[in-house]
């Protein structure tokens, strides 16, 4: 090779490494599963099911990791708390239902585990809370019509919806030793870190950044929602992002006081001037960055909930389906909208990619966006006149009205009250859809097969101010359960589950790939 072609390719090498590094400082879903912010799609309580969630802090420093409950419809806060994980530390929780006698009664927290949380979780357990959508006085604005919804108002509605966790910071100092675990398997004081957000105490007075670094990732997550009666479990992965927040010029922004509901996914920052994202898009052909603004931390904006829907928007959904009565067997799919409250929990218009605002009537229900849905069973055939979907949705054609929403496969619900239908068969949703995967339900229906869901509505498209590139769908994540009820075959309880994590189509055009 020439000297000067030799110098050209080393030049070009290392412009390449210093793209590749400066990805680092960019917030993406990291498909190993470790990341600075989890989003667990989804947790229930309904139908006798419980869910668990674990978070693990990989490293050997102390995190301080803002833990939020959303309820399901519009991701209105349930219950929020920090936590301080210690050093290679794992933290469990259990939400279950406060009386399991009463099936409108609301969820709440259990946890035996012994990390330090401010405040302190009462060991008989910690019930959700309904004052950011129950219309309580200097609260959220009420996102219903109470008179033509009352049980919007209740506590019922925190009994299914999802959980994110964010890292606020390293804690490093004596606050991080009084978080430590010591030989005992207990943290050395967790008062002290209490104190420090009491009135005069350290983080009190210094606004949380009093020994707090940069959040530096390393964490990940699981969840299960398990019904032990029927012995079946639906397990997966929290959705990691990494390079959710690398701002060092404002590094311990994210350590909020307990109280303040902030950070949430819109805080996400990469330099104090924008977020920065990067996805892989377009069948992996291209590597696509952009930057996106304004923002703000801990409050979070536009430029910070832009980049997070960034990295999750999808055209279309794929995934598969098994409904065989000879197998007792039943489908639900779990499709979670975790950035859907920063365009349509507001006044009116709402954003792209969503359509229209929350504000939840007898009429429409919710946040409706519409979606094209396929069918196919396992020898390619489809249905010729349609997929059916049950009980008729509020606009007339297929709709998806929720945050934390179960599409049901090949069921019969029924409408309860505006708003409520029968539970499914799996997790126990009271506002699921249904599609009936055959033309002429329930007479001819596919038992077994795959299911493609699109959104490709002309509003479902974020487009990056900057750079003019487009991003075809919605920010969604979720899953698919699936079980086998046998019952009781020569002595053994013969009942299976299984869930499998969503296939996405990803489509993003225009602008310069860099």
């Amino acid at each position: 090779m020439k000297r000067n072609s030799l110098t050209t390719a080393l030049l070009a090498g290392l412009a390449g490494a210093a793209g590749i590094a400066a990805t680092a400082n960019a917030v993406n879903v990291n498909p190993d599963g470790i990341g600075g912010a989890l989003i667990y799609p989804y947790y229930t309580v309904n139908k006798g099911n419980t869910t668990l969630i674990s978070v693990v802090n990989t490293t050997s420093q102390v995190k301080a990791v803002k833990v939020r409950f959303l309820e399901g419809r519009n991701s209105r806060e349930v219950l929020d708390f920090n936590l301080y994980l210690s050093p290679f530390d794992v933290w469990v929780g259990a939400i279950a239902p406060t009386d399991a006698a009463n099936a409108n009664s609301g969820g709440q927290l259990i946890t035996p585990d012994r990390s330090c949380t401010v405040p302190p979780l009462p060991t008989a357990g910690q019930p959700f809370l309904t004052f950011a959508y129950d219309g309580s006085p200097g609260n959220a604005a009420i996102d219903h019509n109470p008179a033509q919804l009352p049980r919007y108002s209740t506590v019922e509605r925190t009994r299914e919806g999802y959980v994110e966790m964010i890292e606020m910071g390293v804690v490093s100092g004596p606050l991080a030793t009084a978080a430590t675990h010591g030989a005992n398997g207990i943290p050395a004081n967790c008062n002290a870190l209490l104190a420090a957000w009491s009135a005069g105490g350290v983080w009190q007075q210094t606004l949380g950044a009093s020994n707090v670094s940069l959040p530096t990732g390393g964490l990940y997550g699981s969840g299960a929602v398990v019904n032990a009666a029927e012995g079946v479990m639906y397990s997966y992965d929290a959705v990691a992002l990494e390079g959710f927040y690398t701002n060092t010029q404002a590094p311990a922004a994210l350590h909020t006081d307990p109280s303040n509901v902030f950070p949430q996914l819109g805080a996400a920052n990469t330099n104090g001037t924008v977020a920065t994202s990067i996805v892989i898009a377009n069948n992996g052909t291209q590597l696509i960055q952009d930057s996106w603004g304004p923002v703000q931390a801990p409050q979070g904006g536009p430029g910070g909930w832009n980049a997070v829907s960034a990295v999750l928007m999808h055209e279309a959904v794929f995934n598969e389906y098994l409904t065989a009565a000879t197998l007792g067997a039943t489908s639900e799919w779990v499709l979670t909208f975790p950035t859907k409250r920063f365009y349509v929990d507001r006044i009116a218009p709402a954003l792209a990619p969503f359509s229209n605002i929350f504000f939840a009537t007898s009429a429409i229900p919710g946040s409706c966006e519409r979606y094209q849905v396929n069918v196919w069973d396992r020898e390619e055939q489809t249905p010729l006149s349609g997929v059916p979907v049950s009980p008729p949705p509020p606009l007339g054609v297929p709709t998806l009205c929720y945050e934390a929403q179960v599409l049901a496969i090949n069921q019969n619900l029924t409408a309860i009250s505006p708003g409520f239908r029968s539970e499914t068969a799996n997790l126990g949703s009271r506002f699921a859809e249904n599609i009936f995967a055959g033309a002429n339900p329930p007479s001819s229906l596919f038992n077994a097969g795959h299911v493609r869901v699109r959104f490709n509505q002309a509003s479902q498209v974020l487009t990056n101010a900057l750079s003019q590139r487009q991003y075809f769908g919605l920010p969604v994540v979720g899953f698919w359960t699936v079980r086998a009820i046998n019952g009781n075959l020569g002595g053994v309880l013969a009942n299976y589950s299984g869930t499998h994590i969503h296939k996405y189509e990803r489509r993003v055009s225009g602008g310069t790939v860099p």
